[in-house]
């Protein structure tokens, strides 16, 4: 049966593992990686955990992790709306072998359950356009492109 709980400092390797594991299906090649990447990896993961705005949720199966999302709210007040709160999914990842299963629904779920108590009265997500099967769910979930971010390689 699917648990939800929230990850802790004794969660940061394995969510640093899952983290990479996402940056390599997204990743085109043109930008290296630093040399270091796991560790600066785990690092950001442990300020972002201790991030008061910030929220991981580990998702298990029979007591085995199997999946994570971390997501933050932020204050965007730029003046344009009226209530200037947002939420925002940085990361999302299930083991391969747990997909199409509904765990990333419930870990989806549960980060709105989150925001919808805060009164934030939307959530963006990004992904990149190699990731197909990213674009597919969140579609499938009613995310709907909003904004573009252009690279260009100097």
């Amino acid at each position: 049966m699917l648990e939800i709980r929230q990850a802790n400092s004794k969660d940061i390797d394995l969510l640093a593992t899952w983290t990479h594991a996402l940056h390599l299906h997204e990743d085109d090649g043109n930008v290296p990686h630093h040399p270091n990447i796991k560790a600066n990896l785990k690092k950001w993961l442990e300020l972002e955990m201790d991030n008061k705005n910030g929220l991981f949720l580990i998702a298990l199966e029979e007591s085995e992790p199997i999946g994570f999302i971390f997501a933050t709210s932020v204050v965007n007040d730029n003046g344009f709306l009226s209530n200037p709160l947002k939420g925002v999914i940085h990361l999302l990842w299930v083991n391969k072998e747990f997909r199409n299963q509904g765990v990333a629904n419930a870990l989806t779920e549960a980060i709105e359950s989150c925001f919808s108590e805060l009164s934030i009265g939307y959530i963006e997500c990004s992904y990149t356009i190699k990731n197909q099967l990213a674009e597919k769910f969140w579609t499938r979930l009613n995310f709907r492109p909003y904004s573009v971010n252009a690279r260009k390689l100097l």
